[in-house]
Order: structure tokens, then sequence, then C-alpha cells
């Protein structure tokens, strides 16, 4: 007998529902040592979640297991019922039922499913338990299978961290503190790009700190994966981010699936949202794509797009819609699960500091390998979403790293190219932000500079100047967690002469002084572009009130004539500048691109300064 998963019961009350759904009188005690459900006679609990339903549908696609069995503990009398749902049909169906008496938690009960189904007629199934005496309890309960596993796992865990000892400390003892992972192979790797973590606050033989300069999160992930891979002893090894919020279980099941895997894959963990947790934000991505209102797919270079974007997870509709697989390209490094023999096709990561580097190395295996990268429904973790982050200096590393993966892996028009630039600095340029429209010129002219300037530069010291030059403008004002009054409100679009004005006059930019209006404009965006205000709303106005719905800030920018002409020159003087040597320099990148995965390079790249 072989545990698959467990049905897993809730960190905190917040989020019970992703994990049970109770009807009449029922109480839920939790703690570290033991939880149970009282239930009474006449209540239901059901497994009809998020993270408690059998997504039959991929384990019959993706492993060898086709039977699995319920051992539950309970005590007092009980109907169990089992169910199955597919993302085709609107009605449940019932696979299963029985009565139980005198039920006692010395003891498992075991519920036997019928045999899985594949393809079209699988889908996702789960137990619904009536009690039926006076009072009942339950306390626990195992997925199992009497069949054999293919292979036994040994995990190399890495995480990276810069400065974030509360998060890191958390998330290792969230791991070490799992009952049934004490039974599977593993070691976390933490490698501490800030050098602020101490060998004494990771006294198991199970973790190892690895001191770090600050190489970002892709030298920090690369550096803890040399040392796993150094080790050989490791089957499989999982990126994941140091500042997520995880329940273990979804590492178990990582065990399960790769025991039991019929093919190879890797495994990108779904991102719940840490604001709204109860929100799948994101189950794979798709890259130089995006999607429509409509939900059409269209080519959209230098994007990356979330998939099973924005969902409701309290909805049994959308636990259906997770049955139906997408075509992803690449899985976030929150939670990113691949083998030994991936990194022996395909390399190390690209020293892309941060950003854009597990999208290169997503696409990577999928050219490699057949249903390479695989979003397992229930195996998620909770991190902060995109909508709350925007760090200026991230638009440096979004530009050039965007520019030197399509250099490898599509290839890069220069007239297209600098048109979508420009679009991006002219659209920074008209909100006032230009320390956003440097860092696209900046990020342009040193991917210009080629595969040589990732070498020649020492990247702790690089990124500081990046920081830097992120804050070279004063003009911007973060309005911490500003609450806007939104009664009423309406969306304002340009009309054509308005934006004919503004484009001629860069939104204000080439206006006399005294036609600028000492007054702000409310410029608020949607999550869909039909809810956005026009920018063109600041023409002639001295400041913008830049509001991003779910944004907890908000950004007030102040009109600075001479720096936007100044910023707009600057770039079209590198656009012409370097027309001439463009396909030079997309060569140059797709010819060093073996050298900058290899393990030579990386060793003598991660080295301490000297």
């Amino acid at each position: 007998m072989n545990i698959v998963s467990r049905v897993q019961f809730p960190q905190n009350f917040e989020i019970s529902d992703l994990y049970f759904k109770v009807v009449n009188n029922i109480s839920i005690n939790l703690n570290e040592d033991s939880n149970q459900i009282v239930l009474h006679e006449d209540s239901t609990i059901s497994l009809n979640t998020y993270f408690n339903s059998i997504y039959e549908k991929h384990y019959t696609k993706y492993t060898s297991i086709n039977s699995l069995h319920y051992l539950l503990k309970l005590e007092g009398d009980f109907e169990v019922f089992a169910y199955r749902e597919t993302s085709e049909l609107s009605t449940r169906e019932l696979i299963y039922s029985q009565k139980i008496k005198n039920c006692q938690l010395s003891d498992y009960v075991k519920i036997i499913l019928p045999e899985l189904k594949q393809n079209q007629k699988a889908g996702r199934i789960y137990l619904e338990i009536t009690c039926l005496s006076q009072q009942g309890l339950f306390t626990e309960g195992l997925i199992v299978t009497e069949q054999e596993k293919h292979r036994d796992v040994s995990l190399a865990i890495i995480t990276c961290t810069f400065k974030k000892e509360v998060y890191v400390k958390k998330t290792v003892n969230t791991i070490l503190q799992d009952r049934f992972l004490q039974d599977k192979k593993f070691k976390v790797f933490v490698v501490d790009n800030g050098k602020t973590l101490n060998s004494s606050d990771f006294k198991d033989y199970r973790v190892q700190l690895i001191p770090n300069r600050n190489v970002g999160g892709s030298g920090g992930f690369t550096k803890g994966l040399i040392e796993a891979l150094q080790e050989g002893v490791y089957t499989h090894f999982l990126f994941m981010d140091d500042d997520i919020e995880l329940d273990s279980e979804a590492i178990y099941r990582l065990f399960s699936l790769y025991e039991y895997a019929n093919q190879d894959f890797a495994v990108a963990g779904s991102m719940l949202d840490l604001y709204k947790k109860h929100i799948l934000y994101e189950a794979g991505a798709i890259y130089n794509k995006s999607i429509d209102d409509e939900g059409n797919i269209k080519q959209d270079k230098f994007t990356g797009y979330p998939l099973k974007h924005n969902l409701d997870l309290q909805n049994t509709t959308t636990l259906n819609s997770l049955l139906v697989e997408d075509n992803i390209d690449y899985g976030g490094f929150w939670f990113f699960g691949f083998s030994k023999e991936i990194v022996e096709k395909i390399g190390l990561p690209l020293p892309l500091f941060i950003k854009i580097d597990d999208m290169e190395f997503g696409l990577r295996i999928n050219e490699h390998f057949e249903n390479g990268i695989v979003a397992f429904p229930s195996i998620a973790v909770w991190h902060e979403p995109f909508y709350a982050k925007r760090p200026i200096w991230d638009f440096y590393y979004y530009i050039r790293n965007h520019l030197i993966t399509n250099s490898i892996h599509s290839s890069l028009e220069y007239v297209k190219t600098v048109k979508t630039f420009t679009n991006n600095i002219l659209y920074y340029l008209f909100i006032f932000d230009y320390n956003s429209a440097q860092m696209v010129v900046k990020g342009f002219e040193d991917y210009m500079q080629g595969p040589n300037f990732i070498t020649n530069n020492t990247p702790d010291l690089l990124h500081s100047k990046i920081v830097d030059s992120s804050k070279t403008y004063k003009n911007q004002t973060i309005l911490v967690n500003y609450v806007a009054n939104t009664e009423g409100y309406q969306i304002t679009k340009a009309g054509k002469f308005q934006k004919m004005i503004s484009l001629l006059t860069l939104n204000g930019h080439l206006l006399p002084r005294f036609l600028i209006a000492n007054e702000s404009a409310v410029i608020r965006l949607g999550i869909k572009d039909k809810e956005r205000d026009s920018i063109c709303k600041a023409l002639a106005k001295k400041r913008i009130l830049y509001i991003i719905e779910e944004n907890p800030n908000s950004y007030q920018y102040e009109l600075e004539q001479k720096a936007g002409v100044d910023i707009l020159f600057s770039w079209f003087n590198s656009v012409i500048k370097n027309s001439l040597k463009w396909s030079s320099v997309n060569a140059e990148w797709k010819k060093a691109f073996n050298d900058l995965t290899s393990m030579q390079f990386w060793q003598e790249y991660l080295e301490p300064q000297k």
C-alpha cells in the first residue's frame, strides 16, 4: 500500500472552503498535533473542493495509477458517497455509496473507488460523508493505491532568498514538520543571496545553508541546483520561492506524481493570490501570447500571460474547468519541479539575474519534451500577486531579458521591436513616469552590448546601479494604501482629435508652460482594457494620480517637461545608433546560449568576487 495523497485540513479558517464544505451543524478543530471535524446527525462534510478533490483525469494521463481507495478515520455511524464530475457534464455521477456503522478511530474505514477512467470519461472525484449517529468524528483521510511505485524519488528542494529571513524559516519549518514527509528522501538547499542567515537557523541535517553573493533569483536557484547535482543522489529538483505560503501537501503530492509518472514532465505549481486566498491567479502561462477579453489567444511579443487567471476556487464550475488542460509554455519558479534528465537534456538556467528566467527555462523544456510542463490541480502555493508589485527597476530586467529570450527562441525584427518599445516609452512619458521610461531605454541598450555584457559585469554591482538609476527622477510619490472614491466614477475615453493633440505635444511636454494647468488628472486602470481611462486625460495638466485596480498603492506623478523630451531623444538616438548591428547582436546571443547555460560557465560566474 502506498499513500498517494491525504485529505488535507486547512491551516486556518480563512481558507477552509478550499478544503471542506459543510452542511448543517459541524465544527472544525484545528491544531498542530491533530485535527478533527465534529459532525452531528444529518450533517455532511464534503470534499468537493480544490485541495481535496482527486483529479482523476490528470492521474490517469500522467501516471500509471488506475485504482485508488480511501482510508478514513471515523467515529460513529455514517453514509459515504463518492461522486465524479467532468468538464463536459453539468451533473455529477454517483460512483459509490455505503452505510458504515460503529466506526472507531482505532481502525481505518476503507472506501474502494471504481477503477479510474481515462481520456474524456475521466473527471474529478470527491467524497461526501453524512453523519447518521447523534455525533461523529472525522480525523484523517488517506488516498492510497496498492500499485507498486515505478521509482524511488529523492528530491532536492531549492529555495533562494534575499533578506527575507522570517519567510524562508517558516517555509523550511513547514516542510520539516510534516510527519508524512519524514519517510521521503529530500533535502532543502537554502541559498542565501543576502548572507543574513546563520547555520544555527537550520539545525536539521536535511537543510543546507549556502551563503551566496547576490546573483539574483536565477543565480541563486542555479547555485542550489549545482550543489544538489554535485551530491549525485537526487532524481528530481524543486525550485521554490522563499516568500510563499506553503501547504506541505503540495510537496507530498509532487513525490507521488513522480513516483508513478509514465513520462517525464515538469510540474508548474499554481499560484494562489496571497491577498484573496480563494482566487487562482495562475496555473501555468503562455509566452509571446496574450488572451483578449473574449478568451482568444493572440500573438503578443515580449509578454508572459497567466492561464486559468483570476478564478474563484470556491466555485464547482471552476474546479471542473481545471480538468481542461492548456498548452503551457512555462511555470513560475515559486514552485517548479523537474527531473535530473531534464537538466541533463536542456542545461542550467540562463544568468538573467531576475525576471524571465523561468519563462526561458520552460521554453527549453517544451522544445525537448512532449507534454513538457503540467499544472497539476491542487499542487499550489500562495504568493504575492503581480498587481501588488511594481518596483521600477523591474522594467529594466523585463525589457533586457525578454530581448535575450526572444533572440534565442524566436526571431526579432528591428522595426517591430523598436515600435513596441517606443509605444512603451511613450506610455510612460504620457503618464510622467520618467524612471520607468528610462529603464526601457537602459534595458534595450544593455541588450545591444551582446552576451559579453553578462560576463563582464558583476551582477550585484550592476543591480545596485540599476536600482539607483531607477530613482533618478524624483517626481513620483507613492500613496501607500490609498483608497480612491469610486462612487459615480466614469471611465474616460479620448476622441481622435484629443489623441492627435496629445501625441503631437507628447501629452503636454511640448506645450508652453503657461498652458499647463496646476491640476491633477485621475487615470484609473481596471483589469480589462475597456475599463481603463485614456492617458490623454493628462494633457496640459501638472499632475497625474495613477490608480491601478487591486494594487494597494496609487502613484502621483508630476510633469517635468525637459525630462520627458530628453528621454525621448535618448531613445531615438539609441535606435539609430544600434540599427546596423541589430542582426549581429541577435546572432551573438543565440551563439552564446549553450555556453551561458553550461556548468563550466556557472561555476566561474558564481565564484566570489576576488
